[in-house]
């Protein structure tokens, strides 16, 4: 048996029935989406594109997960109530939540993640995602741990609720976090 090597691709491209499977959510959830946890001005409409583009990220990183061989749970909460994680890990004692974080604009290099949040439903992983909209292409960018946020992210507050910012220099790569995962996750 040779030595494991991460799958890892340039982009994830979401089509046919995940691209689906995306929209349908995005669409059922427009109207439950928290205008508590919505920066983003425009109405119901833009909820729903805010979540679609969200859901292109989980996505790409459930591609990341099957191209790696690494057992995973999605989030199959109602649309209509706040989900506990993207995607859960367990096996070998652990029980990780994990939260992708989608970007969509080549300026944005940092990921964010609300203070309130972190200490009220707190997860183990982060996974920062870059949509291209024009082409539903995703890049995985790197992630990071709760630990990791807490020590080495920054608090501001940009004119909207304090976040936890962690900058694209801080991420870890991708190949490593397919290897520990693929050590206590195996199919």
């Amino acid at each position: 048996m040779g030595l494991w090597v991460p799958k890892l691709r340039a982009e994830y491209i979401i089509e046919g029935a995940l691209y689906q499977e995306a929209l349908d959510y995005a669409r059922r959830s427009r109207a439950y989406t928290s205008d508590r946890h919505d920066f983003h001005s425009g109405g119901l409409d833009n909820k729903q594109q805010k979540m679609l583009e969200g859901k292109l990220g989980e996505k790409a990183f459930k591609l990341f997960l099957q191209d790696n061989g690494i057992r995973f749970e999605e989030d199959h909460s109602s649309y209509e109530e706040r989900d506990e994680y993207d995607f859960l890990l367990q096996g070998s004692g652990l029980r990780l939540r994990v939260d992708v974080k989608t970007r969509t604009e080549e300026f944005h290099i940092r990921t964010l993640e609300l203070v309130e949040q972190t200490i009220s439903h707190p997860k183990e992983l982060y996974v920062s995602a870059r949509l291209y909209r024009e082409r539903n292409a995703v890049r995985l960018l790197g992630w990071f741990t709760r630990e990791d946020l807490l020590t080495q992210g920054k608090i501001e507050n940009q004119g909207y609720l304090d976040n936890y910012v962690m900058y694209d220099r801080q991420l870890r790569p991708m190949e490593s976090l397919a290897r520990r995962c693929r050590r206590y996750f195996p199919l």
